[in-house]
């Protein structure tokens, strides 16, 4: 997949308002979206993040006793967004399998889970030697080899 510039900075400012856990710039900077072509395609990109750092994370396809688990870490370690832990636990569920999330987690509390999400894993599961964003480069080579 190719990742646009624009996207990916949007996408970056996004999961860096999150490991900040400030809630106020997180939704400046997602009312600050010119259209909703531009939002969707952020949010597409950080979902598919997500996918991608819980295949990495878990060596491949995890199991739902591990993302009944990454639920429960996050939703403790990000309070600060009021995340439950089944709204988590949903939200991981329906991505890893590809399904619509509408039924479980509503549109608004799904945007937000992404860039939450994504914060989450990238900064509690990253290599010791690396920052938050050197491991979000890796995955990003990896989404962009992927066909």
């Amino acid at each position: 997949m190719k990742i646009n510039s624009s996207t990916e900075a949007a996408m970056r400012a996004m999961i860096h308002a999150a490991v900040q856990r400030d809630f106020p710039k997180l939704d400046e900077r997602l009312r600050s979206l010119n259209d909703d072509n531009t939002a969707a395609a952020t949010v597409e990109l950080a979902l598919t993040l997500v996918g991608f750092l819980m295949v990495d994370i878990h060596k491949g396809r995890p199991s739902d006793d591990q993302i009944s688990a990454v639920a429960d870490e996050v939703a403790e370690a990000e309070s600060w967004a009021q995340p439950t832990r089944r709204e988590v636990a949903d939200f991981l569920m329906r991505l890893m399998r590809g399904e619509p999330f509408a039924s479980a987690v509503p549109t608004e509390n799904a945007i937000i889970l992404a860039f939450v999400v994504a914060a989450n894993l990238l900064s509690s599961c990253r290599r010791d030697d690396e920052k938050w964003w050197d491991y979000l480069d890796r995955m990003e080579v990896a989404m962009e080899a992927a066909k």
